[in-house]
């Protein structure tokens, strides 16, 4: 009976290895692949032996170092099998998933550098694709977290990028706030591009956060400070931000040595700000940054918006419809009044001044 489960599992193993062979070829192929693999676990006679012939097959992925094309399509189509509800029963999918995440737990912790990675790589993925209704024990979440909070500091910074981003789908839970000031002690400290990058789009909007992204538009990677402004327009709207920290935005974007960085920023005060918020009225969007009192912004946001074409003067919108013309006055209220000077709001003087 031994002898026949053996044999089983060799068959299946091979099974496996051809169709994890033709999903590292191409993503084209995954959904197709992913039913295949389906099938294959409700034809097995246990899920046991599936679930033991599927890590064996996979084990020789841990020990690629190298970051090819084909080696990250087979991370990306195990993680997208490991999430999946097929046909078959629900509680079959959960129970697979939950194995499999205590599978790589020990190997995220493996003293070899690459089996870390690898199972750091694919439990982020996992985590990233997991559908909200999947069934995970509390316990499981729990050792989860924890793990990829020790690898967030890992001395290797592609495992330290990989547990950020697991880590990423918990921050904004108020019961896992350590997971955000863990985020917040490792942003100043990390000398690593793109963990740091990682880091900020990783940050959920709040207060607190708020200022941390904004302290990234000084960041002396260019990257993070694009990404920084990324995070400002998809996560934090034009009202909540306090006056201060709007203007400080547009005037160290606008004015970034980077042409993709100020790009970006002119993105964001375009169509997040002046449109989405404003309704395209560039007048609106100068009383939102008190250009009374920061005079400068108001000048290089007037002039950005205009060399990019995104206002316009219209006739008579200038200073000199705010005093009466002379032409307008006889001889006599020439000579026993002085022109007549009408209020100017702030906000026009930038836009038709």
């Amino acid at each position: 009976m031994a002898e026949a489960t053996v044999e089983e599992e060799k068959s299946l193993m091979l099974k496996i290895a051809q169709i994890l062979n033709d999903a590292s070829t191409s993503n084209a192929t995954h959904n197709r692949k992913l039913k295949e693999l389906s099938a294959l676990r409700s034809k097995t006679s246990s899920s046991s032996l599936f679930f033991s012939a599927f890590c064996k097959t996979l084990t020789p992925l841990f020990a690629f170092q190298r970051r090819t094309a084909s080696a990250e399509r087979t991370v990306r189509f195990v993680s997208a099998f490991a999430t999946a509800r097929d046909s078959g029963p629900a509680s079959q999918c959960d129970a697979f998933l939950e194995d499999f995440l205590r599978f790589l737990l020990p190997v995220s912790a493996a003293a070899n550098r690459t089996h870390r990675f690898r199972a750091c790589q694919i439990v982020s993925s996992i985590i990233l694709q997991l559908p909200d209704d999947a069934e995970v024990s509390s316990e499981l979440w729990d050792e989860v977290i924890d793990c990829m909070k020790l690898r967030a500091g890992d001395k290797v910074p592609v495992i330290r990028i990989s547990a950020v981003r697991a880590l990423s789908r918990f921050a904004s839970d108020s019961g896992n706030s350590d997971i955000l000031d863990l985020f917040l002690d490792m942003l100043p400290l990390e000398q690593t591009v793109e963990v740091r990058k990682t880091i900020v789009l990783s940050l959920p909007p709040s207060n607190v956060t708020a200022q941390a992204v904004i302290d990234s538009t000084l960041d002396v990677s260019e990257s993070v400070r694009k990404a920084a402004y990324c995070v400002l327009a998809s996560k934090f709207p034009l009202q909540s931000l306090s006056i201060k920290h709007r203007t400080l935005i547009l005037q160290r974007g606008l004015a970034d040595r980077s042409v993709a960085v100020s790009n970006e920023c002119l993105k964001l005060m375009k169509d997040e700000w002046l449109i989405k918020c404003c309704r395209g009225d560039p007048l609106e969007l100068l009383k939102f940054l008190d250009v009374e009192t920061y005079e400068f912004v108001g000048e290089s946001v007037a002039d950005a918006l205009l060399k990019a074409c995104l206002i316009k003067v219209r006739d008579g919108e200038n200073i000199r419809q705010y005093i009466s013309s002379s032409d307008e006055m006889t001889e006599e209220d020439s000579a026993r009044c002085t022109p007549s000077i009408q209020l100017m709001e702030a906000e026009a003087l930038f836009i038709g001044g």
